[in-house]
């Protein structure tokens, strides 16, 4: 029972990010954006991005630390050792999980709305936000039910 709830919330994970880079490079609304901004605001909307870049790999990185970490104790420390698919499906859950909540709790220097200067800007950068918050959410939904298809399908 326990792998086959990792393993789905890893699979979930991961076509979640698949999808979020797919629509996000298919989709051009940062990149309309960016277009519409003023050059100064467009110098502060790319370093917001950078900073926000460095976030999400830094969160990243610590979940893949964590789940090496988990991969050492599991093979030379523990003396009942988890199974290949558990084993795998951590991991990735693991890694996936902590660059969520370190990406989410981060404090972050900059904010696009404090930089803002007009009514019509403020509705781009809404646009351009909720479109975001779209993809993100309804990619993470969608690894969700392909994940029940395939755990119904196979009976996992």
């Amino acid at each position: 029972m326990a792998c086959s709830l990792t393993c789905g919330l890893a699979a979930a994970f991961v076509i979640a990010m698949v999808l979020m880079n797919y629509w996000m490079i298919t989709n051009q609304t940062t990149q309309k954006y960016r277009a519409q901004l003023p050059s100064s605001l467009q110098k502060t909307y790319d370093e917001i991005v950078k900073e926000r870049t460095q976030i999400f790999y830094t969160g990243y990185i610590i979940g893949v630390l964590l789940a090496a970490r988990l991969i050492y104790y599991n093979t030379q420390i523990k003396k009942e050792k988890m199974g290949t698919c558990a084993m795998v499906c951590l991991t990735i859950f693991i890694a996936f999980i902590t660059n969520y909540f370190y990406y989410t709790l981060s404090p972050k220097t900059k904010w696009m709305l404090n930089s803002i200067e007009d009514p019509e800007q403020t509705k781009a950068w809404l646009q351009m936000y909720r479109t975001m918050q779209l993809y993100y959410h309804g990619s993470l939904v969608l690894g969700l039910i392909a994940v029940g298809v395939l755990a119904f399908a196979f009976r996992i």
